[in-house]
Formats: structure tokens, sequence, C-alpha cells
């Protein structure tokens, strides 16, 4: 089961460079649902005068929520639909996929830091994720902080 989450969020991401840099981060709907299926429920809203739009995606035993803003993935919350905690592993396959390409020209900035407890930002900057038993919420470092 934990192996078809890996495959079903990003397995099928590599085929983009762009993709694979984030996972799913900056992927329009469409390109989300080609991974996760069609959304089970969508909601609007506005937070400080930024429209966004929420979709959650139900695969395999687990829920995804997508937050988009002008048409793009901004945030991701995932977790198990029977709400047990994530393990280490889960964990760890979720930080790879949103780790940079091992290449010499990432060296330097390949890998997370603690930001503080259970708040990791990775190398470059541009990706917070944010560990919980039951969860995990990765998003790009440039949401405003109302969505956190």
């Amino acid at each position: 089961m934990r192996t078809f989450l890996i495959v079903v969020l990003f397995g099928a991401i590599s085929h983009s460079s762009a993709l694979a840099k984030e996972g799913l981060l900056n992927s329009s709907y469409e390109e989300v649902a080609s991974i996760l299926g069609k959304s089970s429920s969508h909601d609007t809203g506005s937070v400080s005068g930024i429209a966004y739009d929420r979709y959650h995606f139900e695969t395999r035993g687990w829920k995804t929520a997508v937050l988009f803003i002008e048409g793009k993935a901004q945030k991701f919350d995932t977790e198990k639909s029977d709400a047990s905690p994530l393990s280490d592993e889960e964990k760890t396959a979720i930080f790879d996929r949103y780790n940079l390409p091992n290449t010499g020209l990432n060296a330097k900035v390949r890998g997370w830091r603690e930001l503080s407890e259970n708040h990791f930002i990775r190398g470059d900057g541009r990706v917070h994720a944010i560990k919980h038993v039951a969860s995990m919420t990765v998003f790009l470092d440039d949401l405003p902080r109302e969505f956190w």
C-alpha cells in the first residue's frame, strides 16, 4: 500500500523536468487529476483578497487536499483515509519526491533543513514540508502565510 501511494502521487511525474523538481507543486488541476484521479469535492474562497480553489482527492486509502491559486497547485495536505500515522518510510518518500535531483549543480542546495520542530525547508528555500503524526503538508515558499 505504501509503495502504491508513492506511485500514485509521484511516480508518473518524472516525464517533466519542471514537475520532477517540485513534485506536483505548480501543476495545473489537469496535471494533478491525471495522477490523483477525479476530485471528490471542491470548494472556493478568498483569504486576504487572494482567491483560491481547493480540491479533495481520495485515492486507494489516501486523502489529499490540493490548494490552487491562479490555477496552479500551491499546497498539498496528504493523509491516510483511516487517519493512521504515516510511517517513517512514507514520510521519507514524500521528502525524496520534493528534493532536488542529485546532480553536482544541486550539491549545495539538495536536502532539507529543519526550521522548527517538524517544519522543514528544502535546501534551495523553495519548498516547505510540515510533518504531522498522521499527515504531511508540502507547499511553495512564496505561498502567503495565511494559507500555511
